[in-house]
C-alpha cells in the first residue's frame, strides 16, 4: 500500500470525525473548522510530497536486508536509467541500475 493511499484514508476518517463533532457540539464549530483546515493543508503537503510514493504496510521479504526481490533482479539491460535518482521516490540510484532499491519501481530510460 502506498503512503498516499494510507494518508487519504486517514483524511477521510478525519473529515468524518469533524462532521460528527460539528453536528454533536455546534458551540465548537469555529474551532473544529480551523483545526480541520490546518489538518487538510498539512495533509496536502504530505500527500503530494515525494515521500508519498513509498510503500508502507507491506510484508517483509525473506531475503537479506537491502536486497531487491528476485523479479526485480532479473530485469536488466535496456531499462537502466542514467538519471542518478528514482523519479518515484527520489532515492539516489547508481548509474545503470534497472530498479530502485528503495521503492522497487523500474527506472525509466529516456
Amino acid at each position: 500500500m502506498l503512503l498516499r493511499t494510507l494518508l487519504t484514508m486517514v483524511n477521510l476518517a478525519t473529515i468524518a470525525v469533524a462532521i460528527v463533532v460539528l453536528f454533536t457540539f455546534p458551540q465548537y464549530a469555529g474551532v473544529a473548522f480551523y483545526i480541520l483546515l490546518g489538518w487538510m493543508v498539512g495533509s496536502l503537503v504530505l500527500v503530494y510530497g515525494p515521500w508519498a510514493n513509498r510503500q508502507v504496510l507491506r510484508p517483509r521479504s525473506s531475503g537479506a536486508p537491502g536486497t531487491s526481490p528476485p523479479a526485480a533482479r532479473a530485469r536488466t539491460g535496456p531499462l537502466a536509467s542514467e538519471l542518478g535518482f528514482c523519479i518515484y521516490c527520489a532515492a539516489p540510484l547508481a548509474p545503470g541500475v534497472a530498479t530502485c532499491p528503495a521503492c522497487g519501481h523500474a527506472s525509466p530510460s529516456f
